[in-house]
This record gives C-alpha cells, sequence and structure tokens, in this order.
C-alpha cells in the first residue's frame, strides 16, 4: 500500500488530490492504457521524439519538472492523522500497480529514461474511482483546451537566458536585425509572432528556426553544452558554426544582412512577394548557408560576395514562387534548383 500526503481539492466536477510521490514509487507502479492496445484505455501512443526531448532535458542540471501526472486510482481511503495531516491510502491492483496515467504519459516516460531518475519528486494529481467515461473526459478536456504557444514568442523569452545556446544566439541576432536602423528587416520581424506594425510580415520563429542549422547540427547537445559551461564541440557541418562558437552576434547578424541587401537587390518583386515569406527565408537562408562555405574559406562574406553570386542566377531568383507550395517538398526543390543554377554559372 502507498500512503500519500495529500492535499485534497474540491471542484464542481468533483473530489481530488494534489501530492508529491518520490520516483522509486512511480517505477512500475503506473500502469498505462493506450487506446490502440486495449478497449478502455484513452492514451495516445508513445511519441519516441518527445521522450527524448524530456529525457535529455531532465539531464541538464537546472531541469524542473512542475506540471503534475494525472493518475487515477482504483482503491484509496483518507484517513487525517492526529496532526491535521491528510494521507491518502492507496491499494495496488491484482498486477501491481497503484495507478493509471490519465496524462502525462511523455514526462513519465521521459522521466524513466534519463539519468537523474532519483534525482526527482514528482508532482501528481490523484482521481478515485473514475469510470472510463470520466477518464476520457479528464484526458480531452486537458488536451483539446491548451493553446499552443507561438515559436516566435518562445524564441523571445530567450532574452532572458544567459547561456549562448543556439536559439538565444538567433534570437540575439533576430533582434539586432529587425532593430537595425536601416537594414533589410528593420521593423519586419514579427518578434512575438504577431503583428504589432503593418510593416511586420516574417515571423521570428521562421527566422530563428531557418538560422540554427548555419551554426549546430545538433541543438539539443549544444543547448546541453551551452547551459552546463562546457566548451562547444568541433562540427565541421554548419558553415558559420565559428561565429557561434565565439558568440560573435553582431558579426553574425552583419552576415546575414549582407546576404539579404544582396538578396533584395537581385530579387526586386520578389522581395516582398516570395523573400519575405517563411518558405523564402527557408529557401535563401539554406541558399546563404551555401555560399558561406566559400566565402568563409576565402574570408569574405561581404554584400558584394553575396551579390556577386546571387546576380549571376536572377532569373532563377526572380522566378521563385509559392504556386509549388509552402511545405517541405516544395522547399526542397527550390533549394535545389537554385543550387544547380549556381553550379552551372561557377567557373571551371
Amino acid at each position: 500500500m502507498l500512503q500519500l500526503t495529500v492535499f485534497p481539492l474540491e471542484q464542481p466536477g468533483g473530489t481530488f488530490y494534489y501530492a508529491k510521490v518520490k520516483t522509486t514509487d512511480l517505477l512500475n507502479g503506473l500502469e498505462i492504457r493506450r487506446r490502440s492496445k486495449r478497449g478502455d484505455g484513452v492514451q495516445r501512443d508513445l511519441d519516441l521524439r518527445r521522450i527524448r526531448d524530456i529525457a535529455d532535458y531532465l539531464s541538464t542540471a537546472d531541469a524542473i519538472l512542475p506540471t503534475p501526472l494525472v493518475i487515477s486510482v482504483e482503491k484509496a481511503e483518507l484517513v487525517t492523522d492526529e496532526n491535521g495531516t491528510q494521507i491518502l491510502h492507496i491499494e495496488s491492483n491484482a498486477n501491481g500497480h497503484w495507478g493509471e496515467i490519465i496524462d502525462g504519459q511523455h514526462r513519465y516516460e521521459g522521466l524513466l529514461t534519463t539519468k537523474s531518475f532519483n534525482s526527482y519528486e514528482i508532482p501528481v494529481c490523484i482521481f478515485v474511482d473514475l469510470a472510463i467515461e470520466d477518464k476520457a473526459t479528464v484526458f480531452a478536456t486537458i488536451n483539446s483546451t491548451q493553446v499552443k504557444v507561438p515559436k516566435s514568442y518562445i524564441y523571445d523569452l530567450f532574452d532572458y537566458t544567459d547561456s549562448n545556446v543556439p536559439a538565444k544566439f538567433c534570437h540575439d541576432v533576430c533582434k539586432t536585425l529587425n532593430y537595425d536602423p536601416d537594414g533589410p528587416l528593420t521593423r519586419r520581424v514579427k518578434m512575438l509572432g504577431r503583428k504589432l506594425d503593418d510593416s511586420e510580415v516574417l515571423s521570428q520563429g521562421a527566422l530563428v528556426d531557418s538560422m540554427i542549422p548555419l551554426i549546430t547540427s545538433d541543438v539539443r547537445q549544444d543547448d546541453k553544452d551551452a547551459r552546463a559551461g562546457v566548451p562547444l564541440r568541433d562540427d565541421p557541418v554548419p558553415p558559420l558554426r565559428p561565429l557561434y562558437a565565439e558568440a560573435s552576434t553582431v558579426v553574425f547578424a552583419k552576415v546575414v544582412r549582407n546576404f539579404l541587401e544582396a538578396l533584395r537587390l537581385v530579387s526586386g518583386d520578389n522581395w516582398e512577394r516570395y523573400a519575405l515569406r517563411s518558405i523564402g527565408v527557408k529557401v535563401f537562408m539554406r541558399l546563404l548557408g551555401h555560399l558561406a562555405k566559400e566565402g568563409m574559406q576565402h574570408g569574405n562574406l561581404s554584400r558584394d560576395y553575396f551579390f556577386e553570386h546571387l546576380s549571376k542566377i536572377q532569373p532563377e531568383i526572380q522566378a521563385c514562387t509559392t504556386t509549388l507550395g509552402t511545405n517541405k517538398k516544395a522547399e526542397e526543390e527550390t533549394v535545389n534548383r537554385l543550387i544547380a543554377a549556381l553550379s552551372a554559372v561557377a567557373p571551371s
């Protein structure tokens, strides 16, 4: 029998209990019933990538897990001791489980796979003797009423981060470009993901996402190393990684500005129609990465360098269109076409 000190909460839908549970009591103590496997299940199938992401985060030195697991237990008795403390006595079922997870299975699985498993006490929200329809209602209500936070807003919160994590670095670059007095992206970026001015057309989320591959090929590892104060590992793939390793946001922003100034001159009307769309910035940041490899080798990432190369494929740049779509396939096809055009005009 598991005994937990609890805090009862009375709400219109009934009574439930908050408590904290040691990780050792979680191990093998909770059951997950998935709808794809059994008729009385309410859980989705696991997303393995999400589990890895949670486990990686929980392995960091400053990780916290404040959101409670929502658990249903079959049998429990509430007892008040001589000090007025309320204790819930929970019986295990025939399979040895004392509870069933109603919400939080990915947090639970991520926790079980982290090396720092024993470092946590976990908040739990406990319902007693829920019928299957009530379990489904709780799950559906929690997961259908959550509003996804825009990625632009999440990136903007990296203002408060001191570590040189990739998202923080690219957010600072984005901010520099947006508030540059006379740059190509001056006041064109929706920093919070929504328009505050009619001039803002490009989301910070799209811009930051397009810059991150220029500095890292393993965001999670670089994030972990930066937060731990560990020197960044060598990574020859991202073309502008040396600028990230040196925390040179000003220099990186200057390189992006040089490229975008050249692109604006070359693209004509397609600057507004395509380049400043989410699909456009993804395509052209990849083209920047392609050109930056050679530029870094020769120590030349000037506007003139980029203009010299981009002007050779001006017709192809001006032919970029969203009529092909704005998905990953359209992005790949456009990037491949532009790189092939650059290769065709390169000196032999």
